[in-house]
């Protein structure tokens, strides 16, 4: 396919606040996200490329916010249906097959790390260069079509160079420790106990500095955390209850 046919099909994503976007070769994956995707049933040999497409600031909930709430899960209903445009008009129809938001369980943080999104922070979260913490996946696909690689370069620690680290002090469960040693437990219980300060909101994420411009809508914030504790609730339990 023409470049310039996949540059205008990017610049369509963008637009809809699918504003990150990744290419990776399936031949360089390296072995452990190979293995991974082997295990789970995915015949990567019989794709080129890897696709990932995500999200960072709040041009997405604008746009989607336009299309409207149209489903149960609106925004993974709006994320494929902008990918399938995409695929469509801009790839020309090859055979795909969608990895995410589609059952499959895949390693998102691994991808992420090798298309250059995101760096280890204290919550459990990747910080994007860009977008700090306001950025999230929303679609992986293979595709037979042997597209170029595209990823962006490495960048510094933004968290390791932040002297203050306001995300520690600000985490009411103490589950933000330091990077790469989130309490994921910690903040799982302390939401589910009502009346939680964190019910529709994360304080530590709202407490880091970092492209603060990128925050989130107050409404996307509420809309994100209150499905997560929807899904907390079906699917976790408090320690005393946990097997």
């Amino acid at each position: 396919m023409e470049e310039a046919t996949l540059t205008e099909g990017i610049e369509f994503l963008a637009e809809q606040g699918l504003n990150l976007f990744a290419i990776l070769p399936c031949q360089t994956l390296p072995d452990d996200i190979s293995q991974a995707m082997l295990a789970d049933g995915i015949p990567l040999s019989d794709y080129a490329s890897l696709v990932l497409i995500g999200h960072g600031g709040r041009r997405f909930w604008q746009a989607l916010t336009v299309f409207g709430m149209k489903t149960a899960d609106p925004v993974d209903h709006f994320s494929q249906a902008m990918t399938r445009r995409f695929i469509d008009q801009f790839l020309g129809g090859p055979p795909v097959l969608m990895l995410y938001p589609a059952g499959y369980t895949i390693p998102l943080q691994r991808l992420g790390t090798l298309a250059g999104w995101h760096q280890p922070s204290p919550l459990g979260l990747g910080m994007n260069p860009t977008y700090g913490l306001w950025f999230a996946y929303r679609a992986a696909f293979l595709t037979t079509l042997p597209l170029p690689s595209i990823q962006d370069p490495p960048a510094a620690s933004i968290c390791e160079a932040c002297q203050d680290k306001p995300c520690i002090g600000a985490c009411p469960a103490q589950a933000v420790q330091a990077i790469d040693r989130f309490q994921v437990w910690d903040c799982i219980d302390f939401r589910l106990h009502e009346p939680s300060i964190c019910r529709d909101r994360c304080l530590a994420r709202l407490a880091c500095p970092v492209a603060a411009e990128h925050r989130y809508e107050p409404a996307q914030v509420r809309y994100h955390y209150t499905y997560s504790l929807t899904t907390l609730r079906q699917y976790y339990r408090p320690p005393r209850l946990r097997p």
